[in-house]
């Protein structure tokens, strides 16, 4: 299996935990052979996930920027996102997650570097 699922809102964290939190399990992956991770980081409907989704914003970028990942994409755009298809060729497993048929804003697909 080369796709891992991460919940970073699970027991309702702090934005630092949950980042914190993040970076383990990335660490983890990279250590296991995992291609792609789902991060479940809420989209903050009930007031849950909202600041931790607005974190991640910038730490994908900085994390990117980093070489800690290599790429990411917003579960809101998995349908329409080139990013998407390269997952998708990398790692086929993702292909029969059902949280990915549709638009959902309370996700984010990393494909995580080698390095």
């Amino acid at each position: 299996m080369k796709y891992k699922t991460i919940n970073i809102k699970e027991n309702n964290p702090t934005v630092e935990l949950a980042l914190a939190l993040l970076e383990i399990e990335i660490e983890i992956a990279k250590r296991e052979g995992i291609v792609a991770m789902k991060i479940i980081h809420g989209y903050g409907s009930h007031g849950v996930g909202g600041e931790i989704k607005r974190a991640l914003k910038v730490w994908l970028i900085r994390a990117k920027h980093r070489g800690m990942i290599q790429d990411y994409v917003k579960g809101e755009q998995w349908l329409a996102s080139d990013i998407a298809e390269k997952i998708k060729q990398l790692c086929p497993e993702v292909i029969g997650d059902p949280e990915l048929f549709h638009s959902n804003s309370g996700i984010t697909i990393l494909l995580l570097s080698n390095k």
